[in-house]
């Protein structure tokens, strides 16, 4: 998905987008206001009513949102951004492992698509560290 893709998307679909957005980056919420400013901005998402959007605590809840969306592929690609998110950190807890796992097959993707979402991010992540290596080694 695009960002022109994400333009086309309705009001609700762009706020549930958001809130779980949110709930990948609970945990670690130290750049979560200029992360979440710079999705909406890129979803065409005012920013006055983000301070409307009510977070999201429980993968049931979230799950529950993300079966409003009809569209299987946009379930997916906001599945695989909260892992992506989730792992951006180099620090992945069991317990956020677990959820991904819960709020992706209650909002009916299979088990092994949410794998390859965590091996998709995890490879991410280790070409992002080789690449500092690339530039810092023999130094």
């Amino acid at each position: 998905m695009n960002s022109s893709f994400k333009i086309n998307l309705d009001n609700n679909d762009k706020e549930i987008y958001l809130k779980a957005m949110l709930y990948a980056m609970a945990p670690k919420a130290t750049s979560r206001c200029e992360y979440i400013r710079k999705q909406a901005k890129e979803i065409s998402f005012p920013a006055k009513d983000l301070n409307k959007i009510k977070k999201i605590s429980k993968p049931e809840a979230l799950s529950l949102e993300l079966l409003k969306l009809s569209d299987i592929r946009l379930r997916r690609y906001i599945i695989r951004e909260m892992i992506l998110l989730a792992i951006n950190d180099h620090e992945l807890s069991d317990k956020e492992i677990c959820d991904m796992y819960k709020i992706g097959a209650a909002a009916g993707i299979k088990e092994d698509k949410i794998n390859d979402f965590f091996i998709w991010a995890a490879q991410g992540v280790e070409w992002q560290i080789d690449g500092i290596a690339l530039v810092e080694e023999d130094l």
